[in-house]
């Protein structure tokens, strides 16, 4: 573990992905922005087989979301998701995982990055706390967390701030009395050379201050790293201990505060935290979570106090802002004491290897401006979002309710609404309107969602814009029958035999694709691949005998998909291949039918 400017980056989805003979029971993340293609990564992470997410099979892919749906809860800032054009035909699985947390940005925002995981095993529980920087998105930039899991070992501590973290601002998330208690009684290993002192946190709206008292009294040095700072942050900073700071940030912080009496600017690269993840990308180039290409800026929140060969460290979400040190953000800081001196010099090393402020002919008269054009769009964002508006599927099609209230944004910026499967269908929202037509006609159960697209224009420049994907309460919808329906679209014809397979005997026949693979088309049937012939009641019946639960799940869950696979064929447009899939599903339903009723499990 240390601070560098090598490729020395660990995998967030690594870490908290379970081991051998562990499933993920609850994970609960926070974040600011989010990338829906991130959280299907993270998905496939938390869920699936494979040893890097991007790479699982289709039937992989389902498997994964089988075994988190109802268990993973992403809170996210309102009006901070996006999702690429690609692979977007199967994104709504997701959208009953993601819960907007509205917080107005005029004020303040919802800015922690947290993520909180159970997992189960026949040797027991085990938590992971992972608290750092890191938004759920693409961005290659700098970055910094840490990972703590419980344990029985004896170098192993109490945290008692992790519950009460957990109950206080991760409470949307629910969590039971019985895991508060798990919480509460566990003790947790840190990395090596480093122990939790405190972890602190702040719910949007409130004040509360992370740097109340020295980190250490009298200390003889300071270094931090923040990609957003003002004065007001940094004189909070200045009360950690130190009589100056050594500060690394972007060009444009740095000046547009310096200069500070204590303070020593350096700078680097502007991060670029909602940057898209490119799935190809992550196929070719397979090392890891997102390590390539190179790290494009600094994104990560440090501050260091050091006096001797000890050192106090804060990492998390915070910026050296005010509203990031004393509210009223929402944010979550661990303040850890170091005993690595190797540690401790390497986060110096990386701050001092910044460029000196003083020596930069910096000229930010132009990002200024598109800074201050972003945050005034942001603003009516924010004003346009508290109208308030919901999803109605009806017969005649899908439609956008609009609440009454104030129309003074739609009056200073232009905005628009598309569904989310059809990006080029954008209709404008004109002051009054409280319904839009967003689709005629009903749209097959598969392609229904709670999720929509926005889009804003300032009317001072059409080059001011910003694009969002934000979920909205639904109506006239059926989530689960949803999933089915497209879980069975997203299997296809094709792919029936090898997913009912995979489930009865755990042979998965698409090992050799992707998920994102388009579907292949029907290659030839086998006269002699009748599935009631392929799977015996006798072979049935050993599988559920090496395995009873999970069989059980497994077929209790296939009976449940049938009809979703028989309504999913029935609307394939060429009547051969209709008829075949139809037959396919007609063939195994009495087979199913038997074997569930031989091992009585309910559907």
């Amino acid at each position: 573990m240390t601070f560098g400017r090598r490729d020395d980056r660990v995998s967030i989805f690594g870490a908290l992905r379970p081991i051998t003979g562990q499933t993920v029971s609850r994970a609960v993340v926070t974040t600011y922005s989010l990338d829906l293609i991130a959280m299907l990564g993270l998905v496939l992470a938390l869920g699936g087989d494979a040893d890097t997410e991007f790479e699982a099979s289709p039937l992989g892919l389902v498997k994964a979301f089988d075994r988190v749906r109802g268990k993973l809860l992403v809170l996210h800032q309102l009006s901070r998701v996006v999702a690429p054009s690609a692979h977007r035909s199967v994104l709504p699985l997701l959208d009953t995982m993601v819960r907007a947390v509205a917080s107005n940005e005029r004020r303040e925002s919802w800015h922690p990055k947290t993520a909180l995981v159970r997992y189960a095993s026949d040797t027991g529980v085990e938590w992971r706390f992972w608290i750092g920087s890191r938004n759920l998105t693409g961005s290659t930039d700098r970055d910094a967390g840490l990972l703590l899991v419980t344990s029985k070992a004896r170098t192993a501590r109490p945290v008692p701030d992790i519950a009460g973290l957990a109950e206080d601002l991760l409470s949307d998330a629910h969590l039971s009395a019985a895991e508060l208690a798990e919480l509460k009684s566990a003790r947790w290993l840190a990395p090596p050379g480093t122990s939790v002192r405190s972890i602190l946190w702040r719910r949007h709206g409130q004040t509360r201050r992370f740097i109340d008292t020295p980190l250490l009294a009298r200390a003889d040095r300071c270094c931090a790293v923040s990609p957003f700072i003002d004065r007001g942050g940094l004189a909070e900073v200045l009360k950690a201990g130190a009589p100056d700071l050594s500060l690394l940030t972007t060009e444009l912080a740095g000046a547009g505060c310096a200069p500070v009496d204590g303070v020593r600017f350096r700078v680097d690269a502007a991060p670029e935290p909602a940057a898209p993840v490119s799935v190809e990308q992550q196929q070719d180039e397979v090392v890891g979570e997102f390590d390539d290409p190179p790290s494009t800026g600094i994104h990560a929140k440090l501050l260091a106090v050091s006096k001797g060969s000890r050192t106090a460290l804060m990492l998390g979400s915070a910026n050296l802002t005010g509203r990031g040190l004393t509210g009223p953000n929402a944010e979550a800081v661990a303040i850890l004491d170091i005993t690595d001196p190797a540690l401790a010099d390497s986060l110096y090393g990386f701050v001092n290897g910044g460029i000196d402020l003083a020596a930069v002919d910096v000229d930010t008269t132009e990002e200024k401006e598109k800074e201050r054009a972003t945050r005034e769009l942001d603003d009516l964002i924010s004003q346009f979002l508290e109208v308030g508006f919901s999803l109605s599927y009806r017969e005649d099609g899908l439609h956008l309710l609009i609440g009454g209230g104030e129309d003074e944004a739609l009056q200073l910026a232009r905005f628009e609404v598309s569904p989310f499967l059809d990006l080029e269908a954008w209709s404008a929202i004109e002051p009054g309107d409280r319904s839009i037509l967003l689709i005629a006609n009903a749209p097959p159960t598969s392609e229904q969602t709670c999720l929509v697209n926005f889009r804003a224009r300032s009317l001072g420049g059409p080059e001011v814009c910003r694009a969002w994907v934000q979920t909205l309460d639904v109506e006239g919808v059926d989530l689960e029958r949803r999933d089915r329906a497209l879980l069975a679209r997203y299997v296809g014809a094709n792919r029936f035999r090898d997913w009912l397979r995979s489930l009865l005997d755990g042979v998965d026949g698409t090992g050799g694709q992707r998920w994102s693979d388009a579907g292949l088309p029907p290659g030839p049937r086998d006269p002699t691949g009748h599935l009631a012939q392929i799977f015996t009641l006798e072979t049935m019946l050993a599988a559920w005998a090496r395995d009873h639960k999970a069989f059980e799940s497994r077929v209790a869950g296939m009976m449940s998909m049938l009809d979703s696979f028989a309504d999913v064929f029935a609307s394939i447009p060429d009547d051969q291949e209709r008829t075949a899939a139809l037959a396919d599903v007609e063939d195994v339903r009495p087979f199913l039918q038997a074997v569930h009723d031989a091992i009585g499990t309910s559907s």
